[in-house]
């Protein structure tokens, strides 16, 4: 099956056919997409085109790394750091098993690290092999996590940034205060 990847945003014509792919593939993640919490960052979608159909899709965010863990920002020095966090990933049944989510996940990788962004970010619930052996595939660390709801799922973390972070000039050391040891 051959196949093309396209980015598209809201005002792409055929939004409505992304809409109708999540609805019909993966409308657990509608939310995620459409939802007012997640319009508080830019978002990036990719969808995979097979004949012209929309056989599969990837949207992600430009957000700052730590209040979505109810933490504050990370920074390293002056500078916040940001992640790509994946809201939705789906590859209709049909298509699956024919590279589709790789292509999807390496074309997400690229943009993000043309963005700018430190690392990428995933969320999948347990159950979700074939999404899980694409991002181990690809280098994803994963960390399986229970969310206040019992939900059990797994949350993967791709590094993409770590030579930039570490060739930034150190922040001005801070006042090391000395104990005087008493006898």
């Amino acid at each position: 099956m051959n196949f093309k990847i396209e980015e598209w945003n809201e005002r792409a014509s055929r939004w409505p056919e992304f809409i109708a792919c999540l609805t019909e593939v993966a409308p657990d993640q509608l939310p995620f997409v459409l939802g007012e919490q997640y319009r508080a960052h830019r978002s990036y979608l990719f969808v995979a085109l097979c004949s012209g159909e929309v056989m599969g899709l990837l949207r992600f965010a430009v957000q700052p790394i730590g209040p979505e863990a109810k933490c504050p920002t990370l920074h390293i020095g002056d500078a916040a750091l940001c992640e790509a966090k994946i809201h939705a990933f789906a590859v209709r049944e049909e298509a699956r098993g024919r590279g589709i989510g790789t292509a999807l996940q390496k074309r997400a990788i690229m943009r993000a690290r043309e963005l700018g962004c430190h690392q990428v970010a995933s969320y999948s619930s347990y159950g979700r092999d074939a999404n899980h052996r694409v991002k181990l595939a690809l280098g994803f660390g994963a960390q399986p996590e229970v969310h206040g709801d019992k939900h059990q799922g797994v949350y993967f973390i791709l590094p993409l940034q770590a030579d930039a972070v570490l060739s930034r000039p150190a922040a001005a050391p801070t006042r090391r205060i000395e104990h005087e040891r008493t006898t």
